[in-house]
């Protein structure tokens, strides 16, 4: 049975470029139920429902929505805070004040793990309020679901972009490195393995931070790989290291999950490589344009983050809470899938890794069942026309403030 009250749905981590269609996708989902009578959204995620930043939803402008639902990033921004126990004592004077009864939040496992804490101290207190988590990680990394919302668009574009630079290189004859996102899991980076669709064409070599490899063998397969195709691409992901003892950092400087900053590893690599094998090496980080290069959307991705903001709000009208929204997968080729459920504390900080066994045994490449998974996530084109972008801005109709300024514990 739905709860009398408002709703409130903030997003969280790293964008991507479909987390919008999930927000959108909740609204629209709303207006359907008459129980729920304001739909407001967080600005900056957590940061703007200690600090009561919040707009609504339902005042924005049909056609602005739409337009939301393609655009990259996060429209309502985003925030990376972890809880301390008077925040969460805060969240809730918010929820009491302003009425929210139901909360959606959507993020990676750090977001869930967040979202769990709000759902076990409503389990505790006298606030009757239904909690959701909806998936969103362009590194594929939560466990239980079959793959992640913003992973298909950013795998899409680091094999597209990997694909593009290897024409480059060949043409040159040099070495390229390409540095992928995934601290932990190689799943963006093993996907760039998807567009290589001739023995010669790159990456030759693909790395991810799964498979510790030693790096004389590094270098013997760089050396054959060279002598055989006349030039060498290798796909690497930013976690990789030849060893425990050798992460990638750059900086010592950590988020306030206490996860380094990561990135070099390209660079390290080309060094090494133009040295030893005495080839022009070149390297090229994708960076942050992996998370919001909307012309590589993958149309099974945008489908898949509008199918579980849409699927959050009604499970919660129905009267779940405390879980997350999961994709089970029902067959690959035509790609279908539904939406499934589980418990928060199933995903809450805790990753999912490339199976061993979708990693070859040498460590420089995927298996042809790693590429029968990830290949249909990357298909489909929904791009809109009209030569470069346009993106809209929500309107932003501010909630009225009725608590006093919070200030934050050091």
């Amino acid at each position: 049975m739905a709860l009398k009250g408002n709703a409130l749905i903030g997003q969280s981590g790293g964008p991507s470029p479909v987390i919008n269609a999930s927000v959108v996708a909740a609204v629209e989902a709303a207006r359907q139920v008459p129980e729920i009578e304001n739909f407001y959204g967080a600005l900056h995620g957590l940061d703007g429902v200690l600090n009561e930043a919040m707009i609504d939803l339902f005042r924005e402008d049909p056609e602005t929505l739409k337009g939301i639902a393609r655009t990259p990033s996060a429209a309502l921004g985003t925030s990376r805070l972890k809880p301390k126990p008077a925040d969460l004592e805060r969240v809730f004077e918010v929820f009491k004040a302003h009425n929210i009864r139901y909360f959606f939040y959507i993020g990676g496992n750090d977001s869930q793990l967040a979202c769990h804490h709000i759902s076990e101290l409503a389990k505790q207190g006298d606030w009757e309020i239904r909690i959701i988590g909806i998936p969103k990680t362009i590194d594929n990394d939560l466990m239980v679901t079959d793959n992640c919302p913003g992973f298909g668009s950013a795998a899409r574009y680091a094999a597209a972009a990997t694909a593009f630079v290897s024409k480059d290189a060949e043409a040159f004859g040099n070495i390229e490195v390409v540095e992928v996102m995934g601290r932990y899991a190689g799943w963006i980076t093993g996907a760039t393995a998807a567009a290589r669709h001739e023995e010669r064409d790159g990456p030759h070599l693909v790395y991810v931070p799964e498979f510790k490899v030693d790096p004389e063998n590094f270098l013997e397969d760089a050396r054959a790989a060279f002598a055989e195709y006349g030039y060498l691409v290798v796909a690497v992901s930013e976690g990789f290291a030849f060893s425990e003892a050798e992460l990638a950092t750059v900086s010592d400087k950590v988020d306030e999950f206490g996860h380094k900053r990561l990135g070099g590893v390209a660079q390290a690599l080309a060094e090494m490589l133009e040295s030893e094998l005495g080839v022009r090496a070149r390297f090229d980080r994708l960076g942050n344009l992996q998370r919001c290069f909307q012309y590589c959307l993958s149309k099974v991705d945008w489908q898949e983050a509008y199918a579980v903001g849409q699927d959050a709000v009604r499970r919660a009208a129905a009267g779940e809470t405390d879980v997350m929204i999961t994709i089970q997968r029902k067959s690959s080729s035509p790609f279908t899938f539904e939406c499934e459920t589980t418990s928060l504390l199933s995903v809450a900080d805790k990753v999912k890794l490339v199976p061993r066994e979708w990693i070859n045994e040498r460590g420089n490449g995927v298996t042809e069942e790693f590429l029968e998974y990830v290949t249909p996530l990357l298909e489909g084109e929904d791009i809109p026309g009209g030569g470069l972008p346009r993106y809209p801005r929500l309107q932003g109709h501010r909630v009225e403030v009725k608590l006093p300024p919070y200030e934050r514990p050091k």
